[in-house]
C-alpha cells in the first residue's frame, strides 16, 4: 500500500498543476451548486446553528439568496486559487 502512495505522491510532485486543477474543479463545483441552489448544500438547515463557519449558519443570519451571492464569491476565490497555482507551476 505505501508504494501506491509513493507512486501517487511521485506523480502529483512531477506535475504541480494538477493541484491547481483540483482546487479549480472544487472551486467550480461549488460555484454551480451555488448557482443551481442545491438542495444538498443549501436545504435541511438547523434553526439552532448561528455559527459563521457552516453554511446553516450563513443561512439563518442572511437568508437563503445572500448565503449563496457570500457561497459563489467563495467559490470564485477558489477557483482563482486554482488557476494562479496552475500558471505559477508553468511558468
Amino acid at each position: 500500500m505505501d508504494k501506491f502512495f509513493d507512486e501517487i505522491t511521485n506523480y502529483v510532485k512531477s506535475r504541480p498543476a494538477l493541484i491547481g486543477v483540483f482546487i479549480a474543479l472544487v472551486g467550480l463545483f461549488l460555484l454551480l451548486g451555488s448557482i443551481f441552489n442545491w438542495n444538498w448544500i443549501f436545504g435541511d438547515v438547523s434553526p439552532a446553528t448561528y455559527s459563521l463557519r457552516k453554511i446553516d449558519g450563513l443561512i439563518n443570519l442572511f437568508g437563503r439568496k445572500t448565503a449563496r451571492v457570500i457561497f459563489g464569491a467563495i467559490s470564485s476565490v477558489i477557483i482563482l486559487l486554482g488557476v494562479l497555482i496552475i500558471w505559477l507551476s508553468l511558468k
